[in-house]
């Protein structure tokens, strides 16, 4: 509504250039008003002076005084509130003053009108409390105006009837030019507004579908919270890189970061294409799960896909590496399927979960793999022994489990 170079000034010369734009401009806005107001009141009483009226220069001097002393002390202390709120009682007080001054209603040419500005203004740098307080000092100057006039009878002054209505044409263009583009700034920092948080909400909700399942983001966007789900049958996938504590404390934090980021970005991308969903990374462990939110019959056989184009990608980077760190970053990677519980845990930094015997056991097959091998249990096995190349490697004791019935994942058949 302003200039920018306007704002830019006043914003350095009274140091509240640290603001918001809007702010900036609101207080920007607030001290071009009493630029304003000095030179009109001086205008006007100028020009009842040219027409043979009396030049009541007190009034400007007052007001122009009282606001250089309100914007010094603004300027040194920094507290808008108090500034505002004397300019508000400025704002109602000289029109009044002016219009008593000049006859009154008539005579004065309506200038009481004027006054409006001190509410409508509020209502843009100040609370509705503070506005609705504004509107009624208005009414109560109209009152005192009035009051006035009855009382005191004032005798009309010599102008010609064609100034006076060139006058009361004049103060009221100028009181709606003003409340005009007032609430023209005020309806475009309000679309501003609208707009800002749509795309905040927006953004949010990207977010929390980049973070969670989709069917879970809805829920939790739409309902506040999402209710645990029990699956009869999903597959649940591990990988781990070999060795990697020692080699971890070899390397600088930005460049240990770098190196998982890169092998878990390329992780994402392939359990993506697969349809899969990641569940969550530990260190260097990743954890992805197929089957769920949306169930789906080749939940097994879409992890092991995954799973064998995961180990192709970390050998393919194998000798690379190891020229370059000495260490080949070799992996590990276990698979089981069984019935798992999946929910949304936690009430800050809230995470997408999956618990029950069948993530324990998925863990297990990964710590008793070898390395660059997929080692899958025998539950997974009978899911997917007709579509991919399956080598038995006997029965291994798992921790807290028992003995569990292993297989090696080749190639696909």
């Amino acid at each position: 509504m302003l200039p920018a170079h306007l704002n830019k000034i006043f914003s350095r010369h009274f140091g509240f250039q640290h603001l918001t734009p809007e702010e900036i401009e609101h207080r920007t806005l607030a001290l071009t008003i009493i630029v304003l107001i000095t030179l009109l009141d001086f205008t006007y009483n100028l020009a009842f002076y040219l027409f043979g009226g009396r030049f009541t220069w007190w009034t400007t001097f007052s007001y122009f005084f009282i606001s250089t002393v309100n914007l010094w002390v603004f300027k040194k202390r920094g507290n808008f509130r108090r500034f505002r709120n004397i300019q508000i009682v400025l704002t109602i007080m000289l029109p009044l003053v002016a219009q008593i001054t000049h006859g009154g209603f008539t005579g004065g040419s309506g200038v009481v009108l004027a006054a409006f500005l001190a509410p409508l203004g509020t209502l843009m740098f100040a609370q509705i409390k503070t506005a609705r307080r504004t509107f009624f000092a208005y009414l109560f100057a109209l009152l005192v105006a009035g009051v006035w006039e009855y009382i005191a009878r004032p005798d009309p002054n010599n102008l010609p009837p064609e100034v006076h209505l060139l006058f009361f044409e004049f103060n009221f263009a100028f009181t709606a030019a003003v409340a005009y583009f007032l609430m023209e700034g005020f309806l475009k920092n309000k679309a501003a507004l609208i707009k800002l948080v749509k795309d905040e909400h927006e953004m949010a909700d990207r977010l929390l579908l980049n973070i969670f399942p989709e069917e879970t983001a809805r829920e939790l966007m739409e309902k506040g919270s999402v209710s645990a789900k029990s699956y009869p049958a999903a597959t649940v996938m591990f990988t781990d890189f070999v060795g990697f504590s020692a080699f971890a404390r070899t390397l600088s934090a930005e460049a240990l970061v770098e190196q998982i980021d890169f092998y878990f970005s390329a992780f994402d991308e392939i359990i993506a294409r697969h349809g899969l969903e990641k569940i969550k990374t530990i260190g260097d462990s990743y954890m992805c799960a197929g089957g769920i939110p949306t169930p789906r019959p080749d939940h097994a056989a879409a992890v092991l896909k995954a799973a064998l184009e995961i180990r192709q990608f970390v050998v393919e980077q194998r000798e690379e590496k190891l020229a370059q760190f000495g260490y080949p970053f070799d992996i590990r990677i276990g698979i089981h399927t069984g019935p798992v519980m999946a929910g949304v845990v936690g009430s800050s930094k809230i995470a997408y979960d999956i618990w029950g015997e069948t993530v324990n056991i998925a863990a297990r097959m990964e710590q008793t793999c070898e390395p660059d091998n997929i080692n899958i249990s025998e539950a997974t096995y009978h899911h997917v022994k007709d579509a991919f190349e399956c080598i038995y490697r006997g029965r291994f004791p798992a921790k807290h489990v028992g003995e569990i019935e292993m297989y090696f994942v080749g190639t696909t058949i």
